[in-house]
C-alpha cells in the first residue's frame, strides 16, 4: 500500500514566524511508526509545503492521502483532498484542527474518509491495518472518526495516549532537512554558523492542567504532563549532528520548564560527544530565576523564548496568564544579565483589553529594549483558534445570537479576530492593531519582528501572525 502523507500550505492572509525552518515533527513521528510497524507492507512519502509544492498528480501515484490540518491549512487541505477523493483514494485528516472539529468536519465533508483525534502513531497503524484487510476491526480503533454507509457519524470511544518511553524519535529521511537550514538562514543571515534541528522534549503544559484550560489563547490539545527518555532524546540529538551536522536544536515542547527537576537532570545527563550544542526553549516567565542560571549556560542555551503576551495586569489576569508584569521584568532581567538572548511575545486582545492596558505594554516594550540580548519579538491579535478557550467564548456568544458556530468546520479567522474583539475587548479592533503596528515599531529599535525574511536589522509584519503556543505550532 502506498501512503502519501502533506502538511498542506496555508492558504490564509496568516503568517508564522518559523514557517519552513523546522522540520514537521508530527508527520515524521506517525510516519516512522507506521513505516517500522507495517515494513514490507507499506510505502510511504511526506510532502510539507512550507518547503515544497504538491503536484497534485501524484496522488494518482497512492492508495491513501493523509493530511496534518491546522484551522490555518484546513482549506488548503480540503481542496487537495475533493482531488484524491474524486480518484478514488482514502483520505485521513489529523492534527489540531481535526481534533478540535472531528464530528463537524466528519459531517460536512464527504470528501474525508477518517479523521483522526490527538496522537496518530497507534491509530494510523492501525487504520492501515484495516485497509489492507489484516482483521483490525474499524469501530475497534482508538482516537478515530468516521462514517458508517449509510452516512452518520461514528466517533469511537476507545482513547489511546502513547507513553512517549515507547515512542522512537521520528526519523528525517522522508523529508529533505537542508531545505529547513536553508530558510532559517535566509531569515536569519547573522546566525548562519547554525545548522539547527527539532526535538520536542515532552508533551502538555503543566500550567493548563492546574488551571482546567491555560491561557485563553490556547489551543493545544495534550492533557497531562509526559516526558520522553533523557536517553533517548540525547540519542535524537546525536542523530541530528551525525546525519545532519546540527549544532543548534529547536525545543518546540509546550514548556521546556515543565517541571524544572526534569530540566536540572536533562542537563546533568548531556553526553560528552554534544557538549557543543546549543539550544532555543520556551519558557513562560514564572519558573525563571538565578538558580536554573548555570544550567542554561551548561546547556548552551542561545535564546529563551518567553510568553510574555501583555504588560497590564488586569488583562494577565484575565487571560489566565498567571503572571505579573513584575515577574515578567525579573525574568528578562535575569535573563538578560546572564548574557542570554531572548525572545518576547506579546498577544493583543486579551479579554477585557483597553487603551490603557495597551499603553502599559507599550511602556514595557519601552523598558525591554534596553537589552542587549533582546534578539526577536513577536506582538500578534489573538485569535480564537478551535479549541482554545477564546474559541469557546465566542462559540456561547454566537449562540446567544443564534449562530450555532460550533457546528462549522471551516473557520474565517480574521473575521472572528474581530468579532472577539468587538465582544471581549473594550477597544476597537482597528486600534488594537495600531498598537500591534507600534509595538512592532518600538521593537524593531533593537530586536527583529516577524514578517518579511529579507530584513537586515528590521522587519516589520503588516499581516496578523500566529502566537508561537498557538494551534500552529503542535507537534
Amino acid at each position: 500500500m502506498r501512503i502519501l502523507m502533506i502538511n498542506a500550505r496555508n492558504d490564509t492572509d496568516v503568517t508564522h514566524s518559523r514557517k519552513g525552518m523546522y522540520a514537521p515533527l508530527g508527520i515524521l513521528s506517525v510516519a516512522s511508526y507506521v513505516e517500522h510497524a507495517l515494513d514490507g507492507r507499506i510505502s510511504i512519502r511526506v510532502i510539507d509545503e512550507d518547503v515544497e509544492l504538491l503536484n497534485t498528480k501524484i496522488m494518482d501515484d497512492f492508495d491513501v492521502v493523509g493530511f496534518y490540518s491546522t484551522t490555518f491549512n484546513y482549506s488548503q487541505s480540503l481542496k487537495y483532498a475533493k482531488i484524491a477523493h474524486e480518484a478514488g483514494k482514502k483520505t485521513v485528516f489529523a492534527g489540531p484542527h481535526p481534533t478540535a472539529l472531528i464530528a463537524n468536519i466528519l459531517r460536512n465533508q464527504s470528501v474525508v474518509d477518517y479523521v483522526i483525534i490527538n496522537e496518530g502513531e497507534i491509530t494510523f497503524t492501525l487504520l492501515i491495518q484495516h485497509l489492507l484487510n489484516e482483521n483490525v476491526k474499524l469501530e475497534k480503533i482508538p482516537n478515530l472518526g468516521f462514517k458508517e454507509t449509510d452516512g452518520t457519524v461514528h466517533i469511537n470511544t476507545a482513547v489511546h495516549t502513547n507513553d512517549l518511553f515507547k515512542i522512537p524519535y521520528a526519523s528525517r529521511k522522508f523529508i529533505n532537512h537542508e531545505k529547513y537550514i536553508e530558510n532559517f538562514r535566509d531569515c536569519y543571515p547573522e546566525q548562519s554558523h547554525y545548522r539547527h534541528g527539532s526535538v520536542f522534549t515532552s508533551k502538555g503544559c503543566a500550567w493548563r492542567d492546574k488551571t482546567n484550560g491555560g491561557c485563553v489563547f490556547c489551543a493545544r490539545h495534550e492533557v497531562g504532563m509526559r516526558f520522553r527518555s533523557i536517553e533517548e532524546l540525547w540519542n535524537e540529538v546525536r542523530y541530528l549532528k551525525e546525519e545532519y551536522d546540527v549544532n543548534y536544536v529547536w525545543d518546540a515542547s509546550d514548556d521546556t520548564l515543565n517541571d524544572k527537576d526534569w530540566f536540572i537532570e536533562f542537563v546533568k545527563k548531556r553526553p560528552s560527544d554534544l557538549q557543543d550544542i546549543s539550544w532555543l526553549i520556551y519558557s513562560r516567565v514564572t519558573p525563571i530565576n538565578k538558580a536554573l542560571m548555570p544550567y542554561f549556560h551548561e546547556l548552551n542555551v542561545d535564546e529563551v523564548y518567553l510568553g510574555v503576551e501583555s504588560g497590564d495586569t488586569g488583562v494577565l489576569k484575565s487571560a489566565t496568564k498567571g503572571q505579573s508584569p513584575r515577574s515578567i521584568r525579573r525574568a528578562i532581567e535575569t535573563i538578560a544579565n546572564e548574557g542570554i538572548r531572548f525572545f518576547p511575545s506579546f498577544v493583543l486582545a486579551l479579554p477585557n483589553e483597553s487603551e490603557a492596558s495597551l499603553e502599559n505594554t507599550v511602556e514595557l516594550v519601552e523598558w525591554m529594549v534596553q537589552f542587549e540580548t533582546l534578539n526577536r519579538a513577536s506582538a500578534t491579535v489573538l485569535m480564537p483558534i478551535p479549541g482554545s478557550p477564546a474559541w469557546f467564548k465566542c462559540i456561547d456568544k454566537k449562540k446567544e445570537e443564534g449562530i450555532r458556530l460550533d457546528l462549522d468546520d471551516v473557520i474565517n479567522l480574521p473575521d472572528l479576530e474581530k468579532y472577539w474583539a468587538q465582544h471581549f475587548c473594550d477597544i476597537e479592533h482597528a486600534g488594537i492593531v495600531e498598537y500591534k503596528n507600534k509595538i512592532d515599531e518600538l521593537m524593531s529599535t533593537r530586536a527583529k519582528t516577524f514578517g518579511d525574511a529579507n530584513y537586515n536589522k528590521v522587519s516589520t509584519l503588516n499581516k496578523t501572525s500566529v502566537s508561537e503556543h498557538g494551534q500552529q505550532s503542535q507537534i
